[in-house]
């Protein structure tokens, strides 16, 4: 069986997706984990911090370390691993991003989780590492904007397929696409 602050940490994340920070309550939270909202204000305080904690949870899971693994391929791998994984990890996720983007743009978030910020700086990081490696002498961070211009187009306009129900001959030829812009900049 699960933890108790697994149970809240599940839950929570499902009551913020659907309400969002603010309208999301303590004892929704409580009801949807089935727990006790005196357990929950135990493990975690407040609902700021238990928002910070599932948010915290979510992108360093999803976002941070598999870019620093992809910097070791060579520089066509490298982005269209990055790519694949990102807009997979975003369409399968549409609204949750949305909620995180939404909740940044609001100020619910403080700066070290503010989404737009997060994905810019670990894609950054990712980027320079990988440049580092191949020995490219190009600005990481107009490539972090570059991608994460390519990501939050997926996220935010309607597609008619999501990514992740592409075919793979359909995300083969979208991800050439964009790589094919960005190494137009190298």
């Amino acid at each position: 069986m699960r933890n108790k602050t697994d149970q809240i940490i599940e839950a929570a994340m499902n009551v913020f997706m659907k309400k969002g920070f603010l309208q999301a309550t303590t004892q929704e939270i409580a009801r949807e984990a089935d727990v006790a909202e005196v357990t929950l204000y135990r493990k975690f305080s407040t609902k700021q911090n238990l928002f910070e904690t599932v948010i915290k949870k979510v992108l360093e899971n999803q976002f941070q370390t598999k870019i620093l693994k992809f910097a070791e391929e060579d520089t066509d791998s490298f982005f269209l691993k990055v790519l694949d994984n990102r807009l997979e990890i975003l369409s399968k996720n549409q609204k949750m991003i949305k909620m995180l983007l939404s909740e940044s743009l609001v100020g619910n978030l403080s700066e070290e989780l503010n989404f737009p910020s997060f994905i810019f700086n670990g894609l950054k990081k990712g980027v320079q590492l990988h440049f580092d490696r191949q020995n490219i002498k190009a600005d990481a961070g107009l490539f972090a904007q570059h991608i994460g211009g390519i990501l939050l187009s997926n996220v935010l306009f309607i597609k008619d397929v999501p990514y992740n129900e592409l075919d793979p001959q359909k995300k083969e030829e979208l991800l050439r696409y964009h790589l094919n812009s960005l190494k137009a900049n190298l």
